[in-house]
């Protein structure tokens, strides 16, 4: 292994902000959600570490990388953006480029960096020009000393010289090929230091982490990694052999030697091991919903669909897809739109299979025409109605795009308009909004996007909404201002509905994608959201390609105006959004509740849903009411099977380093459930002594 190259003039003193968090927590109480001390404390520590290992510090031996494997929602970003800031503003001014999956993420780091600029001039005086100038697009090609790129991980294949690469998301190499790792292994070299970024170490391809471990100057620990995954992969694939007691101390003995040979380069901290932080990111429970049971006439709409698939097969036809595909278990889209696909090929059949098929045809028709909609999906509606009844606001997560679809027509028609405004017209509205804005410098620097603003929330879905939040309804324009700049936005503790209209516009402004909607708005007020719609429209949308209603639908390959406005008090009560919103975004501000309609074979992906609401300084935290997950299942199908196994190992997740196996190329149906309780039983035993091992991998302060 070639010698790490020393950083020069590199010394704690240059970071000794990160000693006093109360300074910094102080500072952040003029902000829309100050800062929690014992979240920012913690996070201040890992820093500090991290920064002692990179550079050899106050008793550390010098390293080239560090792995921070914080549990989702527990702010890696935050700790990274501080090492960051660090790296490019202390002494010898260093440059630093961060690799993150998408655009999505780029912006959302990009803002995460800019939002420690005026705390650092306040609290960081050791720190040099500290600017939001300091952060270069991502078309810089070359880093001058000081400055922090963001780029996504495609830009892997090209230069990385710097002095600090960070890497985001690493678990997404997996789902990237080689490409993305074989670039980084190449390129990575001419990086000095190297923090890579993942909440699931152990749940990575075994070949992509200890590439990643190589990264950081681990490669030492390759064999002890691959014993413990081995064990791992052991107990979630292969038949029970063994009795619990055996396999369990198995795996502690591996658990203990991966971990001792990590420890110098891998930093962890698992939400369960923090108790004082529990209150600042929610206290969580399972939402359990009213069970549904697929009736008599589901069940043999599934079981005739999968025998005419087969016949199909047998007989020849093109036929893509699985013959009991999961979506069939959790909507009638899809399925439907395979058996229209069906009926002209069944025609030019040949005998007996064409009549066969057809008599399977005639008698699903018969029973879709019998069925209505989806059962599952109505008893879905029940708790999304009760819910939003109450003022709360929900995310739903699918995992097609044809069940998100499907989810969010069916739920537009049941969700129950909000009672339109009354007393006061759009036009007072307007001059009471227009007040609001009065002396915002970003109002007045962007007066026909204000204009555009003010113009939805005065449309009749938004001022609805608002008006819901009033103790009493006001019959002025003077009562009117009174109450938005009085009155707090759905009941929160301390943000009043003005400034959460200003909040939102701001957030808008800072966003290229936000801006751009804001612009386009004036001509085209649909693409805000909740802005146009009959019924309960506004209430419900969907992040995903259009179908029926477009104006339900919000596509998702440019988010950023949806995030930002669910992130808000105002707009959609209810989002169905798809994976591609599973990771890198915050929704937590204003909802707790979090609906797994359709799921991922993947636990990896079902904690990172979670993690969209559970966070610090969460809805849940800032009300002191609870995160409530749900996980309906569709009863007497492979979905009920799906949400049982998914169930336990998200429950076995986080004190097994994030080391717990999907099953996307098993059959859920071939999982013998006393398999699934042997490995409950085993993980559980595990567990007690892997807490107390895991504790090697926190962050401890430095000398």
């Amino acid at each position: 292994m070639l010698p790490i190259e020393k950083l020069n003039n590199y010394s704690a003193t240059q970071w000794r902000f990160l000693s006093n968090p109360q300074k910094y927590v102080d500072a952040s109480q003029n902000v829309q959600r100050p800062l929690a001390l014992e979240s920012t404390q913690r996070q201040f520590l890992t820093a500090e570490d991290i920064l002692a290992r990179l550079g050899g510090c106050c008793g550390q031996e010098v390293r080239k990388g560090v792995l921070l494997a914080d549990d989702v929602g527990l702010g890696k970003t935050t700790v990274a953006a501080l090492v960051a800031w660090v790296f490019a503003s202390a002494g010898e001014k260093r440059s630093v480029r961060i690799l993150v999956p998408n655009d999505v993420m780029v912006r959302r780091w990009e803002t995460e960096l800019k939002s420690h600029v005026e705390l650092l001039q306040v609290c960081a005086t050791n720190l040099e020009d500290v600017d939001t100038k300091r952060i270069k697009s991502a078309s810089a090609r070359r880093l001058t000393a000081g400055s922090i790129q963001v780029v996504k991980h495609s830009y892997a294949g090209n230069n990385l010289q710097c002095d600090l690469l960070i890497v985001d998301e690493a678990h997404r190499a997996k789902g990237e090929g080689t490409a993305f790792s074989d670039a980084l292994k190449s390129q990575s070299k001419k990086a000095k230091r190297v923090l890579i970024l993942t909440a699931t170490p152990f749940s990575i391809n075994l070949a992509e982490l200890n590439r990643m471990l190589t990264l950081v100057g681990a490669g030492h620990a390759h064999a002890a990694v691959k014993s413990f995954s081995l064990a791992l992969d052991k107990i979630y694939r292969a038949p029970p052999s063994r009795p619990v007691d055996a396999a369990a101390q198995d795996l502690i003995n591996k658990a203990t030697k991966a971990i001792d040979a990590v420890q110098k380069q891998v930093v962890r901290h698992s939400i369960d091991d923090l108790p004082a932080e529990k209150a600042s990111l929610g206290i969580c429970e399972e939402w359990k919903l009213a069970d549904t049971h697929a009736s008599a006439d589901e069940l043999e709409l599934l079981l005739r669909m999968d025998r005419l698939l087969r016949i199909a097969k047998g007989a020849g036809m093109d036929t893509t897809g699985a013959t009991n595909d999961a979506r069939f278990h959790v909507g009638w889209q899809h399925f439907d739109e395979t058996l229209s696909a069906l009926i002209e090929p069944i025609r030019s059949l040949s005998e007996p299979n064409k009549s066969l098929m057809e008599s399977h045809l005639q008698r699903i028709k018969k029973l879709r025409r019998m069925v209505g909609p989806h059962s599952k999906i109505l008893a879905v509606a029940e708790a999304v109605v009760s819910t939003v009844s109450q003022g709360e606001k929900l995310v739903i997560f699918c995992h097609h795009i044809a069940t998100a679809q499907e989810l969010t027509l069916c739920l537009a028609e049941l969700v129950p308009a909000l009672s339109p405004a009354t007393k006061l017209d759009a036009s007072v509205w307007n001059a009471a909004w227009q007040q609001v804005f009065e002396n915002l410098d970003a109002a007045q620097a962007n007066p026909k996007l204000r204009d555009t603003f003010v113009a939805w929330l005065c449309s009749d879905m938004i001022r609805a909404q608002t008006q819901s939040w009033f103790k009493s309804i006001p019959s002025t324009g003077s009562a009117l201002l009174k109450a938005l700049n009085e009155q707090h936005a759905r009941h929160h503790p301390k943000e009043t509905i003005a400034n959460a209209a200003r909040d939102l516009f701001q957030e808008l402004l800072k966003s290229k994608s936000g801006k751009g909607v804001l612009r386009e708005a004036e001509k085209f007020p649909e693409l805000m959201p909740g802005a146009v719609g009959r019924k309960s429209a506004g209430r419900v949308l969907g992040v995903c390609e259009p179908k029926g209603n477009a104006a339900l639908f919000m596509r998702n390959n440019q988010p950023d105006t949806v995030i930002q406005v669910f992130g808000s008090p105002f707009g959609p009560d209810v989002l169905v959004v798809t994976d591609k919103l599973s990771e890198g975004i915050d929704l937590h501000n204003y909802c707790r509740h979090l609906i797994h309609y359709e799921l991922d074979a993947s636990p990896i992906r079902t904690v990172q849903r979670n993690g969209r609401i559970r966070r610090v300084q969460s809805w849940a935290a800032v009300t002191g009411k609870k995160i409530r997950y749900a996980y309906p299942a569709f009863g007497g199908t492979r979905d009920q099977r799906l949400v049982e196994i998914m169930k336990k190992r998200v429950a076995t997740f986080s004190l097994l380093l994030g080391g717990v196996s999907d099953f996307s190329d098993l059959d859920t149906d071939l999982i013998s459930s006393v398999d699934e309780e042997w490995r409950s039983s085993v993980v559980q035993q595990a567990q007690r002594q892997l807490k107390r091992e895991g504790v090697k991998l926190v962050a401890r302060r430095p000398g």
